[in-house]
């Protein structure tokens, strides 16, 4: 019987334990994870907000479906070293250190919150973001001040900022360049920090806070010689992979500091692949391996990890970034490049506005979006597509979803986008809109788009 142990029990380990024990059913299959239950990062948020009263709320599995795929859970454990010669993983509980054998290992161990040098950034009141104990942390003393600064420019963190603002808190959200600044163009990213504005969100931008005051606890921040009181203080600066069990193993990581891995998700040392945040993955357009800890690649790793941990052989051809979200009441979408990924990747691109296609009568159709970009590469394919809407706005996602994965090229897909069907398209989107049902694209539809595409990438 092969032993194959997935070490981490975010959305990356999960996939891979899932794949491993479907791909293998005479497998056996175990997860170590620090975590009482497994369970999905980006609900933090919902748990700050209170839709989420308690850890199972944000499970991934319960241990009843990994039951029925006969995958064993260990948790709360730390995996402490890896024995790559005896194939012997060593791992501690709350009552006892033991060693695992395994056959094959998928790390997954995720990403540490990045916290910024701020005189301070040690103070009670000052929390992260990444785990269900910081979300309890934050709903503690959410209960007792007035006010909170995020810090940060990403999705989670302007979750964060909007849960709080439900909270009735005064929140001010700190970004030292602008929002989203990975996900979307400068003039968007504008318009963003306007809209949220007129709804009560305090940006403080052009600079980081400098200095976080107070004595046991947090009293103020310093933003540009202004004082601010406060009594909370969330860094939501992103993740930076964790690592440390890797490098006591002997695995090579790759330049940008996350483990290196093949396409076959395999690292440098036989049987031990990794996915997820802690580990590169293969960008689609430009077949460069990058750091892009967003959950869709991440589920998409821990798949093809999992599977051939279980002996699949499968070879990824590349991912291709999905994010999408609604902030205070704007659906925002980000698909493959955007001019700061793709200058990191050395992708020269192109930048077009994206007006909402017309009807027979030559008028944009209603309810449709505010803003779009799409991107293309010096032969004009499209290589990244961006959209904000009030509502509707995932109608088009598919679209430009598949324009970018099969990089098509820019004027074909506008005659498509722009064709008489567009009328059929109106009158769907009116059906749909003229409801109660609220349209909420979240990370759900951004892992199933990466899923179909993805998929399709794989050989």
């Amino acid at each position: 019987m092969k032993k194959i142990v997935v070490i981490g029990g975010g959305a990356a380990g999960m996939m891979a334990a899932v794949a491993a024990a479907t791909q293998n059913k005479d497998a056996q299959v175990t997860v170590v994870t620090g975590d009482r239950l497994p369970y999905r990062r980006p609900a933090i948020p919902a748990l700050i907000a209170g839709y989420i009263t308690a850890l199972e709320g944000a499970a991934i599995f319960s241990r009843e479906t990994l039951a029925r795929y006969d995958i064993k859970l260990i948790s709360p454990a730390k995996a402490e070293s890896i024995d790559t010669k005896s194939k012997t993983i060593t791992i501690q509980t709350d009552t006892k250190k033991e060693n695992l054998p395994y056959d094959a290992t998928v790390i997954a161990t995720g990403g540490h919150p990045m916290i910024p040098k701020i005189s301070g950034a040690d103070k009670k009141g000052v929390c992260t973001f990444t785990t269900y104990e910081s979300a309890a942390e934050i709903v503690e003393i959410a209960k007792t001040v007035s006010s909170a600064v995020i810090i940060g420019a990403g999705f989670i963190a302007l979750e964060i900022a909007e849960a709080l603002m439900h909270k009735k808190l005064d929140v001010y959200f700190n970004v030292r360049s602008r929002i989203l600044r990975k996900l979307l163009e400068d003039d968007l990213s504008a318009m963003l920090s306007r809209k949220f504005e007129q709804q009560g969100l305090k940006m403080l931008t052009g600079e980081t806070i400098s200095k976080i005051g107070g004595n046991a606890g947090v009293k103020y921040v310093i933003h540009k010689g202004r004082k601010i009181e406060t009594g909370l203080v969330v860094m939501g600066a992103g993740v930076k992979p964790n690592v440390a069990l890797a490098e006591q193993s002997g695995i090579e990581l790759g330049t940008t500091g996350a483990i290196k891995v093949d396409n076959h998700m395999q690292t440098s040392i036989p049987d031990i692949y990794a996915a997820g945040d802690c580990a590169e993955s293969l960008d689609l357009g430009t077949e460069s391996f990058t750091y892009t800890p967003v959950g869709s690649i991440g589920a998409g790793t821990g798949r093809i990890a999992g599977a051939n941990a279980a002996g699949a052989g499968q070879t990824a051809k590349g991912f291709l970034r999905a994010q999408a979200d609604e902030i205070l009441g704007l659906q925002i979408f980000s698909i493959g490049h955007s001019t700061t990924t793709a200058k990191e990747v050395g992708l020269k691109v192109n930048v077009y506005d994206l007006h909402p296609p017309q009807t027979n009568e030559k008028t944009p159709i209603k309810n449709s979006f505010e803003a779009a970009k799409i991107l293309t590469d010096s032969n004009d394919n499209i290589v990244g597509a961006q959209l904000i809407a009030q509502k509707g706005g995932s109608q088009f996602t598919s679209q430009l979803y598949k324009a970018v994965v099969d990089r098509e090229n820019r004027k074909k897909f506008l005659e498509q986008f722009n064709s008489p069907r567009a009328k059929i398209t109106e009158l769907f989107l009116q059906t749909v809109t003229s409801g109660d049902q609220a349209e909420g694209p979240g990370e759900y539809k951004a892992l199933n788009l990466a899923d179909i595409a993805n998929d399709k990438k794989i050989s």
